[in-house]
């Protein structure tokens, strides 16, 4: 099979375009032929530039966290899923050799592996992955779609629901609500019967909050975030912060955007990480903040479910060959776009 392969950290130009063996699928695995699949900003570009090197990543390399596409094989013992299912892929992959994933309990699988990070990813004509992590998808729902929303949507709805407690008519503030877990954030919150605020770096980036259906935005640059915002609430802050980017500068703003017993919950560091915390303001206003990933299997089918039904979207910036993977990576890393970029193995 041909596959976006790297042998060395670095820039786009490390990746090769090459033809590696074809994987055949063990007990309790399947291979699927890879249909669409993502470039990450973190988990593609910078652990392919050798910045993460806390994740382990070992060469040689093939990335892609999020592939969609067809069941090609399936291994023995898998009842789950058939050849010629269509199916998203999950990312956190299970060892299958554990006494927890023995008795089938795989989220709870201490050895698990992120696909494309810790194993060899979708970045190929074919992917070889433990039947487990696959997801059915609905006729209607397109690869590149099913791709980008899968990344984002049990997430997004695991930070909202599971960690923030958001309920209907409560009002979210959805920090980088351009980019793909903030734009998952704007639409779950509104299929749920609550209020968004957008808020971004640029008027354009707003702008897409508002076309993703968001009432309110913000252009953090230019604007006080935490006077807008309480300006726009009357006085009275907003019950959950939905943060994404741990950016010194924006975070303590969004703390503040906060009503008394409010909520913050945080995901993602590629603003910085390190962020000011006014300790006082935290305890006074009983201000509660979750740092948490991962996904339930409720999280999985009401993304599929809201995807299938059209009130989640993603937005695709450019679909490339697999044989563009360098082109593709380099868009990434220009920080010019607001949607997701996907490879598909199936153009070259």
């Amino acid at each position: 099979m041909k596959a976006a392969l790297y042998k060395e950290f670095g820039p786009p130009e490390v990746l090769r375009y090459e033809e590696v063996e074809d994987p055949v699928a063990g007990p309790g695995e399947i291979v699927v032929e890879v249909h669409a699949v993502t470039v990450n900003r973190v988990l593609d570009c910078a652990v392919r530039a050798g910045t993460e090197t806390q994740r382990g990543v070992v060469l040689p390399h093939i990335g892609g966290v999020d592939p969609a596409g067809v069941v090609h094989q399936v291994g023995e013992g898998v009842a789950e899923v058939s050849a010629g299912d269509r199916v998203a892929l999950l990312s956190r992959a299970p060892c299958l050799e554990c006494d927890q994933c023995k008795a089938g309990e795989f989220k709870k699988c201490p050895k698990s592996t992120m696909l494309g990070v810790g194993r060899w990813g979708g970045a190929a004509e074919f992917v070889k992955v433990p039947a487990s992590v696959a997801v059915k998808l609905p006729d209607n729902l397109q690869f590149a779609e099913a791709a980008a929303v899968m990344r984002h949507g049990p997430m997004a709805h695991y930070l909202l629901f599971d960690a923030g407690d958001l309920q209907p008519g409560e009002t979210v503030l959805v920090m980088g609500a351009a980019g793909g877990l903030g734009l998952a954030g704007i639409q779950i919150a509104k299929a749920a019967g609550a209020k968004v605020i957008a808020a971004a770096g640029s008027d354009e980036r707003v702008a897409v909050g508002y076309d993703y259906g968001a009432e309110f935005g913000v252009n953090y640059v230019k604007e006080d975030l935490t006077k807008t915002v309480l300006d726009y609430m009357g006085g009275e802050g907003v019950h959950l912060v939905f943060e994404n980017i741990s950016n010194p500068n924006t975070w303590p703003k969004a703390l503040k955007c906060l009503r008394k017993f409010g909520r913050l919950v945080t995901a993602g560091a590629h603003g910085g990480g390190k962020v000011e915390l006014d300790c006082a303001f935290l305890y006074h206003e009983n201000i509660r903040i979750f740092g948490c990933t991962g996904n339930t299997e409720k999280n999985v089918g009401d993304t599929v479910s809201l995807a299938g039904d059209g009130r989640l979207r993603a937005k695709i910036e450019k679909v490339f060959p697999l044989s563009e993977a360098t082109e593709a990576h380099r868009m990434m890393e220009s920080d010019i776009l607001s949607g997701k970029i996907i490879l598909d193995p199936r153009a070259g």
